[in-house]
Formats: C-alpha cells, sequence, structure tokens
C-alpha cells in the first residue's frame, strides 16, 4: 500500500512532511531515533512538527514507540505485525534485531498463576556490540 492511501485507510490527512515521515519509518527495518529519522528527512522540519507526527502515526497505530532503558532516547519503528526483540549496544548505540522469543512460554506460566491475560511484552537486552569492543 502506497503511504497516501495508507494514510487515507488511517483517516489521517495527507501533508507531505507525514508522508516522508512515514516512508522513513516504513523503508528501515530497525527502529530509529528522532534523531535519525530527522537526519534522513529530504524536508526540513522542526522536532515539535516531527514529534506531532509522530503521536499522529502511534495514536493510529501505524507505528510502535519503544523506550530503551539505554540509550535513553525513544525507538520508533513501522508496524510491520512481526514479533521482535532488540539487542542495544550501551556504547555506540547500535540496534539489532534477535531472531525468536524466549518469552512465550513463559508467559503461560505467569498467565496460570496469576489469572493476568498477558497481551504483550518487551524485551530488549543491552550489552557492547563487537565493534566496540575493538576500541
Amino acid at each position: 500500500m502506497d503511504i497516501r492511501s495508507e494514510l487515507k485507510a488511517h483517516e489521517i490527512k495527507y501533508t507531505k512532511q507525514r508522508e516522508e515521515v512515514l516512508s522513513i519509518l516504513k523503508a528501515s527495518m530497525l527502529p530509529m531515533t528522532i534523531n535519525q529519522l530527522r537526519d534522513q528527512l529530504e524536508v526540513e522540519m522542526d522536532l515539535s512538527t516531527i514529534y506531532r507526527i509522530l503521536d499522529v502515526l502511534l495514536e493510529k497505530e501505524i507505528i510502535t514507540k519503544t523506550v530503551p532503558l539505554e540509550p535513553s532516547q525513544a525507538l520508533y519503528d513501522y508496524k510491520r505485525h512481526i514479533h521482535k526483540h532488540h539487542l542495544i549496544c550501551t556504547i555506540c548505540g547500535k540496534i539489532q534485531i534477535i531472531e525468536g522469543c524466549p518469552l512465550h512460554d513463559y508467559e503461560h506460566q505467569v498467565e496460570a498463576k496469576t489469572q493476568y491475560i498477558i497481551d504483550r511484552h518487551q524485551l530488549e537486552l543491552y550489552g557492547v556490540c563487537p565493534n566496540c569492543q575493538i576500541h
């Protein structure tokens, strides 16, 4: 689905700025900080405009926002409906997607023990990437 149609399907008014922000997030396979996103913009936008666009996309559940412990900047990701977790370097901030999820069995155990219905979880692992280990 093209960006204009996707915005329309979610009842979001089309603007060139919204198209550009969503296009960048959709093209990236990794989540991005607002600074990484701003660096890729072809049209100059102030941070408040970018945040407003991200808030609209979050509200309509087109993107997701994760606030990792380190680095402290929020990460924005296009919602591909793919369950994934992240490995984050505590020195350079590099993000790597972790394949597979070790928490599904654990979720069922917690549900059985607590009577909660678990509808989601978040897992980020932190460490030092091979590149930063060398330096």
